[in-house]
């Protein structure tokens, strides 16, 4: 018999259980409400329960949205575990590297805060805002909607012509996969002894002034494991002053790209427990419920 899965998780337990401390999938969670560090089960952290559940849209199954995207997260996780935990040097596919991007946009639009935003307690300016798109209000439905077409996509393009996705919908991803002057993907890794941990906030974007003088986002952080974090990073982001970003020169640079055999080829850069301290602040400064890591950390310092 079918048991319908109540815990959608936003963030994926396939990158919950790298920063896990032992084989029962177990880590430490600090609580941001209560200031209390506790052991809790992946199955249990960054999820809500029957978030993405839809039965407007998919009355006949109404967790289509959970199994689509448990789906891209398997296909996802063969990427992720597979080269960018352990490879010194990542090399991907155009093909792949077009699906990462993507699935990490959707991480951003599927989150809990996401859901809040398109939600009956959003301000009056987004009411108005996505009225043109939802005539009778209902925003959640909006959400679900896109999320549940979005999800079965896997390029850029394929959104853009996506006939029955909304207009602010296609912006946003365009933004979140190529920007204004184009993204490129970057991997570091901690050289030392400060772990990276992980929060609700998934990603963390980071804005400042880029080397045209523009205000506008740098770079995205994705927590993979203690040791390892993606960046998605704005084409330009190279030339900002290490007092803004707080990271030596060469951790933005591109990656190789082979056009003949259509590959690319990342350089995993090696990060100093000041650099890995100054991403971490950020995680925890915009983290809303709470942050998880392997190794226990004192956040009342």
């Amino acid at each position: 018999m079918y048991k319908e899965p109540i815990r959608h998780h936003y963030i994926p337990q396939f990158i919950l259980r790298n920063f896990c401390f032992n084989d029962n999938n177990e880590l430490y969670y600090y609580d941001k409400k209560t200031n209390e560090t506790t052991i809790r089960n992946t199955r249990d952290v960054f999820m809500g329960k029957h978030l993405y559940r839809d039965e407007l849209n998919y009355s006949n199954n109404p967790t289509q949205i959970e199994s689509d995207l448990s789906r891209f997260e398997n296909e996802i996780s063969h990427i992720i575990n597979g080269r960018f935990l352990n490879d010194e040097e990542i090399t991907l596919s155009f093909y792949e590297e077009e699906r990462l991007r993507i699935f990490l946009a959707i991480m951003g639009f599927r989150s809990k805060n996401a859901s809040n935003i398109f939600s009956e307690s959003t301000n009056k300016q987004n009411k108005d805002f996505y009225s043109h798109f939802q005539s009778d209000g209902n925003l959640q439905d909006l959400w679900k909607r896109n999320l549940g077409y979005i999800v079965n996509c896997r390029s850029v393009e394929e959104i853009l012509n996506h006939e029955n996705i909304d207009s602010p919908i296609k912006l946003f991803f365009q933004r979140d996969t190529i920007g204004l002057f184009g993204m490129h993907f970057a991997v570091v890794e901690r050289k030392e002894d400060e772990d990276f941990v992980i929060g609700d906030a998934y990603p963390v974007i980071v804005n400042g002034i880029m080397s045209n003088g523009i205000q506008h986002h740098i770079y995205s952080m994705f927590p993979i494991s203690p040791s390892r974090m993606i960046l998605l990073v704005s084409n330009g982001a190279e030339a900002t002053p290490r007092d803004v970003i707080y990271l030596r020169a060469g951790i933005f640079a591109r990656p190789k790209i082979d056009c003949d055999n259509r590959l690319i080829t990342i350089r995993v850069k090696g990060l100093c427990n000041d650099e890995v301290s100054h991403l971490n602040s950020m995680i925890v400064k915009h983290a809303q419920e709470g942050l998880a890591f392997k190794r226990i950390i004192n956040f009342e310092k």
